[in-house]
């Protein structure tokens, strides 16, 4: 007796959302910065709308922050798929203890000090070799 399978019947509009393009998070990535950074002149003021401008003229700020919410989603989507790749492996991580993380705060400490000092006995030193010419 044969099975007949169900085929999966799926809309093209869907098909084409799913599907990933070379470069789409690179043009993303663009417009997000373009959009942000507009939204950003006109919330600071050094972008001035006309009031004659369609829709917009009339209610800058409105519109500013709605072009900043949606560059900053748009920053989102282009750095997400790098941060999802990641979170497995920042999960693997073993964090020290606190008695290892203090022994190496001071062992940083201590290398900072002698160098700061070291660097300050010879701009001592070549400032009294500089004074004497």
């Amino acid at each position: 007796m044969a099975i007949k399978e169900k085929t999966k019947t799926s809309s093209k509009v869907l098909e084409v959302l799913k599907t990933e393009y070379k470069w789409e998070n690179v043009l993303l990535a663009i417009l997000a910065s373009l959009a942000l950074a507009f939204s950003l002149l006109i919330i600071n003021g050094t972008l001035v709308v006309r009031d004659n401008f369609p829709i917009i003229g009339q209610y800058p700020m409105v519109f500013a922050w709605i072009l900043f919410a949606i560059s900053i989603i748009g920053i989102l989507l282009v750095v997400y798929p790098f941060f999802a790749a990641a979170l497995p492996e920042v999960k693997k991580i073993t964090w020290a203890n606190f008695p290892t993380t203090a022994v190496a705060v001071g062992k940083v400490f201590t290398f900072v000090i002698i160098f700061a000092l070291l660097f300050v006995g010879f701009d001592a030193l070549i400032g009294l070799v500089i004074g004497r010419l």
